[in-house]
C-alpha cells in the first residue's frame, strides 16, 4: 500500500505539467493534423521567460505565469502565421510540415542559447516546507504547483468542450468547410487555438524549470512523452489526454521507484506505449473488416 501511495504522490505532484503540456500539443493536433516538434521549444521558451522575469525583478513565480503564458502564446502564433500557414497555403504535405517543425524547433533551440546562454539557469524562490501526503513527504511548493496545474487543465478543458468558442473549435476542427458556412471566421479560431496550445506548453515549462532547473533542452526532452500521452489518449478526446497524462506520471514514479533508475522506467513506459498503440492498431482494422 506505501508502494502505490507514494507511486500516485510523487506521479500527481512531480509530472503535473505533462497534463497540461499534452492538452496544449493535443489541441494544434487536433485541428491541423500537425505533429509539431518546435512545440517543444514553446516548452523551454516558458521555462527562460518565466526564469527571467522572476530574476530579473524579483517577481515571484507565481506572478510570472500570466506574462510567461501570453509571451509563450504569442510566439506560438507568429509560428503559426508566418512559417506554418502559408506551407500549408502552398499545400505542403504532413511530412513536408513535420520536416518544417523540425527546423523551426533546432532554429528556436539555438535562438534561446544565444539569448540566455549554455549555463543551466535557476529560478529564484523561497526555500519550501515539506509537508505529509498520504505519509510521503512533498514540498509545499510542488502541491501548489498540483493544484495550479489542475486548475488550469480543468479550465482548459471547459474551455474547449462547454464554451461557445470551444463549439467552434470542434467545430473546425471536424469540418472546416462547414464550419466557414456556419459563420465561422477559420482563421481567428486557429490563432486562438495556436496561442492557447502555446499558452499552455509555456506554462508548463515554468512549472518544469521552476521544479528542477531550466535549460535549452527542458522542452525536447519532455516531448516524447508529451506526443506519447497525446496519441493514446486521443486528440479528439481532451479529457482522455488529461486520464492518460495523469497516468503516465503515476507510472514513471511507480516504474522509477521499482527500477531505481528513471531512465529504466522511461524505456519500459515507452515499450508499453508502443505495444498499446499497435495493439490498437489491430483492433481498429480488425473492426473495419467485419
Amino acid at each position: 500500500m506505501e508502494f502505490v501511495t507514494e507511486s500516485l504522490v510523487i506521479g500527481l505532484t512531480q509530472y503535473a505539467p505533462l497534463i497540461l503540456s499534452a492538452m496544449g500539443l493535443a489541441l494544434i493536433y487536433r485541428l491541423t493534423g500537425l505533429i509539431n516538434v518546435a512545440y517543444a521549444e514553446t516548452i523551454t521558451l516558458g521555462a527562460y521567460i518565466g526564469m527571467w522575469i522572476n530574476t530579473t525583478f524579483g517577481i515571484g513565480f507565481y506572478a510570472t505565469l500570466l506574462p510567461t503564458g501570453v509571451a509563450a502564446g504569442l510566439l506560438s502564433v507568429v509560428t503559426y502565421l508566418a512559417i506554418f500557414r502559408p506551407a500549408k497555403q502552398r499545400g505542403a504535405g504532413v511530412l513536408e510540415m513535420i520536416i518544417i517543425s523540425f527546423g523551426l524547433s533546432i532554429f528556436l533551440r539555438h535562438g534561446l542559447q544565444f539569448v540566455f546562454g549554455y549555463p543551466v539557469r535557476f529560478y529564484k524562490v523561497p526555500r519550501p516546507d515539506v509537508v505529509r501526503v498520504f505519509d510521503v513527504g512533498v514540498t509545499t511548493f510542488r502541491l501548489m504547483a498540483l493544484v495550479s496545474v489542475v486548475v488550469l487543465a480543468l479550465l482548459l478543458y471547459w474551455f474547449v468542450q462547454r464554451s461557445r468558442l470551444g463549439l467552434q473549435i470542434r467545430a473546425l476542427a471536424s469540418d472546416e468547410d462547414l464550419a466557414q458556412v456556419s459563420g465561422i471566421r477559420p482563421l481567428f479560431v486557429t490563432v486562438l487555438i495556436w496561442f492557447i496550445a502555446g499558452a499552455a506548453g509555456g506554462l508548463a515549462g515554468s512549472f518544469w524549470g521552476v521544479g528542477s532547473n531550466v535549460a535549452p533542452l527542458l522542452g525536447w526532452r519532455q516531448f516524447l512523452f508529451i506526443f506519447l500521452v497525446v496519441m493514446v489518449g486521443g486528440a479528439k478526446n481532451i479529457g482522455g489526454v488529461i486520464i492518460v497524462g495523469a497516468v503516465t506520471g503515476v507510472a514513471l514514479a511507480a516504474m522509477t521507484l521499482q527500477f531505481g533508475q528513471v531512465l529504466y522506467a522511461q524505456l519500459a513506459l515507452i515499450v508499453g506505449f508502443v505495444v498499446f498503440m499497435k495493439l490498437r492498431a489491430r483492433r481498429t482494422v480488425g473492426a473495419g473488416k467485419v
